[in-house]
């Protein structure tokens, strides 16, 4: 049998005519413009049968084979070579269904139970000497920006360095990576956030924003609960777990490949982020009453927090509560309320 189709050379882009001679016995011919080779079918390897798409050969050199007539080459290789598993799973509808469904099942296991779990086992050994170093680096680059140090007045300042001394647990005080207070002026932004060092970024427009120490108390707690959870590092750790999948299963991270990997980091950060919130929210309440502190001021920073956002959107451009990265701050001072109850 002859099949006709395109010859690619070896390392070349461009294809020429050449005719297939296919044998009994597993041997075929290649005749090219240029030579007349033989193989065995053993020597060649035959692309995957994915649905229509044309299958095509590649030599021992490298060079490559496109059967113009497909259907004809198969029904030639199906006689004279065993079909590999993809073809199988092709031919058996429920093969295929159940494949699905197991590799659906697959993502959930490795999204909702591997992935939590390897992350924070992970974060929970990582040296302290790199957590270190990506403080200092972090705070490198909030310097770089329009971070500045704090503006407020001397006094201020040292009675907030108390206070954080004040509220800080026992358990903290002798943590392998301490926590510490840097007060910072961001023009305009009432934040407050903790690094993977430990040290706990304060800007003086919350401090201004907040009607009493008690309130800076459970927000110092709160940021402080996820350094006792090692939040900052457990989502590096995860957003890098996710990275290395999709560079595992793309093989780069150019054009489509780059998209889906910053999509899906996203998505799986913004999922992670509310459920630390909640921990650290309820690490605080527990942390507030064993000091004998109130929970109104908690929840009444919170209410401020959340006046203060919707002022910092722009042409109504907010993101739903589903993709907040923080649980809606309604259930969140709700939730506080309740536990003040208790």
């Amino acid at each position: 049998m002859i099949i006709e189709g395109f010859y690619q050379p070896p390392g070349r882009a461009a294809r020429e005519a050449a005719r297939l001679f296919l044998e009994d016995g597993q041997q075929l011919t290649l005749e090219n413009p240029d030579s007349q080779t033989r193989f065995s079918l053993g020597e060649i390897d035959v692309s995957d049968a994915l649905g229509t798409i044309p299958l095509f050969l590649t030599f021992p050199d490298g060079s490559r084979f496109v059967p113009a007539d497909d259907t004809a080459f198969r029904r030639w290789l199906l006689q004279h070579r065993k079909p590999g598993w993809v073809y199988r799973m092709e031919s058996h509808k429920r093969g295929v269904v159940l494949t699905l469904l197991a590799t659906c099942l697959l993502i959930v296991f490795y999204v909702y139970g591997l992935l939590p779990w390897a992350s924070n086992t992970i974060a929970l050994r990582i040296p302290t000497t790199i957590e270190q170093n990506l403080g200092r680096h972090t705070m490198t680059l909030l310097r770089a920006s329009d971070f500045q140090d704090s503006a407020l007045p001397e006094d201020r300042q040292k009675a907030l360095q108390a206070l954080f001394i004040q509220v800080t647990p026992p358990s903290l005080r002798n943590d392998r990576t301490p926590v510490s207070l840097k007060l910072m002026n961001i023009p305009d932004v009432a934040n407050a956030f903790m690094l993977a060092d430990g040290t706990l970024v304060l800007s003086d427009r919350l401090v201004a924003l907040s009607p009493d120490d008690d309130a800076l108390a459970a927000v110092m707690l709160h940021e402080m609960g996820h350094h006792a959870y090692r939040h900052p590092m457990r989502m590096l750790v995860r957003s890098s777990l996710v990275s290395l999948t999709l560079l595992w299963m793309t093989g780069d991270v150019s054009g489509i490949g780059d998209m889906l990997l910053q999509t899906a980091s996203l998505a799986n950060e913004l999922q992670f982020s509310r459920g630390m919130e909640r921990d650290a929210d309820d690490w605080a309440i527990k942390e507030m009453k064993r000091e004998g502190r109130s929970l109104e001021p908690m929840a009444q920073i919170y209410s401020l927090l959340s006046a203060e956002s919707q002022k910092e959107k722009i042409n109504d451009s907010s993101l739903p509560d589903w993709m907040s990265t923080h649980p809606a701050m309604p259930s969140r001072i709700e939730h506080i309320r309740e536990a003040a109850k208790l």
